[in-house]
């Protein structure tokens, strides 16, 4: 049975409130691109030039964009047509939208996003939810000035071990979001992603030290032959 939320997230109503919020940002990214290629022109670039720069940027940008079309393909079921796509059009990413949106249904008693017919309150709830984190977690970056100052501090006084402590933090993040599907061996789709994903991965890099071009691309493609293989995976266990 559909989900009784999918008459609220599919409405008329929801389309043209998304879009709306969407046209503001296509707006200002034109108003940019105008102001930035008449800079361009005042300081003595040839437009012919410049014209490179956007077919080689817009070429180069198809195959990285990828990953934000699977996302879209795997919220639509969960947030809607409309909702998933001003997230992931303006900010967001499909690993945070799931995992506040987990949160939200679970503590109103849902088991998880994928098992329950949700009213259309719940998917209200849910939406506030994914809206205000973001929110919360950008107002973090003003709130946030003395955190900011101390860690430059000890990177400076830390030496080469400074330097890699933002990024042995962003380790344990990533570590402590994605241990939950390491160790859940019997789940074997989600293992099959994660084994052939991280050895696409590696290919991948070591191709492209080779192939500059393809450093581009690595991350897009070890994304798609992890779904892949999950997918594989699935179909096989039926």
């Amino acid at each position: 049975m559909e989900k009784m939320y999918f008459s609220v997230a599919n409405s008329p109503v929801m389309a043209a409130f998304c879009g709306l919020a969407i046209l503001v940002v296509l707006v200002q990214a034109a108003i940019f691109f105008r102001t930035a290629w008449k800079r361009a022109l005042e300081l003595g670039f040839e437009k012919r030039d410049l014209m490179k720069v956007v077919k080689s940027s817009a070429l180069f940008s198809v195959v990285p964009s990828l990953p934000i079309i699977i996302s879209y393909m795997i919220l639509m079921p969960v947030l809607g047509k409309f909702f998933a796509w001003l997230r992931l059009s303006v900010i967001g990413s499909a690993s945070y939208e799931t995992l506040a949106a987990n949160m939200a249904v679970t503590s109103l008693g849902f088991e998880s996003l994928g098992s329950a017919d949700f009213s259309p309150d719940v998917f209200g709830s849910l939406m506030w939810v994914v809206t205000l984190g973001v929110f919360l977690s950008s107002m973090s970056a003003m709130l946030l000035k003395k955190y900011d100052k101390k860690m430059q501090s000890l990177e400076k006084s830390a030496g080469g071990f400074g330097n890699v402590i933002p990024n042995i933090m962003f380790l344990g993040m990533m570590a402590t979001l994605s241990a939950p599907y390491l160790i859940d061996v019997g789940n074997i789709p989600s293992m099959a992603a994660i084994v052939v994903s991280a050895a696409s991965m590696i290919a991948m890099n070591a191709v492209g030290k080779k192939h500059k071009a393809l450093n581009e691309f690595s991350f897009s493609l070890s994304m798609i032959a992890g779904m892949a293989a999950a997918c594989v995976a699935t179909a096989l266990m039926r």
